[in-house]
């Protein structure tokens, strides 16, 4: 039977942001997480695309990079302000505006999940004009090189999260890890709220 936390608007008033690079497993592990919790799961990429009623792709020629990033924030922003206790996650491309931390740290805490940068390297799909990368061209190294350039400055800004989870690519056990970094923070939560002291 699955450990639940059950839904009190009275005690537990935080949303769970899941911030990574592309790639590290922020939506199988919080698809996970969130039935062994009993919370609501939102990917921000799918539910803006339903919203939109197209893929991202077409989006992004639609509206161009900065117009994309926008609407997307605008979107994340809309939902965080809405829920209460549900575990978000957030596009990694939105992570370096200043308004997505400024949001996040009003409704909710965010948890940077942190992979090792060659294996998320390898679970990415890469395309290129049209075509999927294939695993032996992603190991050559102007590949390689232009991701770790990506990973280290996406890197810097999910730094920014209020707490990190290292995920060593085992499903089974990033979730353990997620689940027990998240029923922490809910229980810091309640005992602020309740005025009992952390020991």
């Amino acid at each position: 039977m699955p450990q639940t936390l059950e839904h009190n608007p009275g005690k537990i008033k935080k949303n769970i942001v899941l911030v990574g690079v592309a790639g590290v497993g922020k939506t199988t592990l919080g698809k996970i997480v969130s039935e062994k919790l009993g919370m609501p799961f939102v990917d921000v990429d799918i539910g803006f695309e339903e919203v939109e009623g197209t893929d991202i792709d077409i989006l992004l020629d639609r509206y161009g990079e900065d117009g994309f990033n926008h609407r997307i924030l605008s979107y994340f922003t809309n939902q965080i302000r809405r829920e209460d206790h549900t575990i978000f996650a957030a596009p990694a491309r939105i992570t370096h505006f200043k308004g997505f931390w400024d949001i996040v740290s009003q409704n909710g805490v965010s948890i940077h999940l942190r992979g090792k940068p060659m294996e998320v390297y390898m679970r990415q799909d890469m395309w290129v004009k049209g075509r999927k990368v294939s695993k032996e061209e992603k190991l050559k190294k102007r590949w390689k090189r232009e991701f770790y350039d990506y990973y280290e400055w996406r890197l810097r800004h999910c730094q920014k999260a209020d707490f990190m989870v290292q995920v060593v690519g085992n499903k089974q056990i990033d979730a353990e890890h997620l689940c027990k970094k998240i029923t922490q923070i809910i229980s810091m939560d309640n005992s602020r709220k309740e005025g009992v002291p952390n020991l």
